[in-house]
């Protein structure tokens, strides 16, 4: 197994494996495009990072991170935004490696810790977080779609008029 920068020619790849990843955590979302990762993520536009686990000539694993930087402490971090193992792969190292990987890299570039969360601790993903991490009973927040911009709308207006029109949490899933 190799571990290895993400590059354009993976685009395709990184699409069928983040279309498994979010088919399985069943929030009935394609994912990106090859377009949109060649465009937004593997041309270093959005910041994002990506490492693949590769086996073979193909792509087994993936995690991809952003800097972070934690303001109490004054320091420099990376947080992971994904991690995904193919079925197929599993329970052979492959999360690990990638894990171990990220921590090197974002090592060299001045960090010195490491977030990530899985949204469920039960989960076999928040299982494995916990034993190399600490894990906190925090509840993680996204707002998105629909409900993001009727929010960045409503900038300007009096917090009554906020508080009245918040959005629906259905709408996070609406594009």
């Amino acid at each position: 197994m190799q571990i290895r920068p993400a590059t354009l020619d993976d685009a395709e790849a990184l699409t069928a494996m983040l279309a498994g990843y979010l088919a399985e955590m069943g929030l009935g979302h394609p994912g990106s495009t090859a377009e949109e990762l060649r465009r937004d993520v593997l041309s270093g536009d959005a910041g994002q990072r990506v490492l693949v686990a590769e086996r073979g000539g193909r792509l087994i694993g993936l995690i991809s991170w952003d800097r972070a930087y934690d303001m109490h402490w004054g320091a420099r971090g990376a947080q992971i935004a994904d991690l995904y193992v193919e079925p197929a792969s599993r329970g052979h190292g492959v999360a690990l490696a990638l894990v171990v990987a990220l921590c090197a890299e974002a090592r060299r570039e001045g960090a010195v810790f490491l977030r990530g969360d899985s949204y469920d601790r039960a989960s076999p993903t928040g299982r494995f977080y916990e034993r190399i991490a600490v894990g906190f009973d925090s509840a993680e927040c996204s707002c998105g779609g629909r409900a993001f911009r009727h929010l960045a709308e409503l900038h300007g207006q009096p917090i009554r008029t906020i508080l009245r029109n918040l959005p629906r949490r259905e709408w996070n899933f609406e594009p």
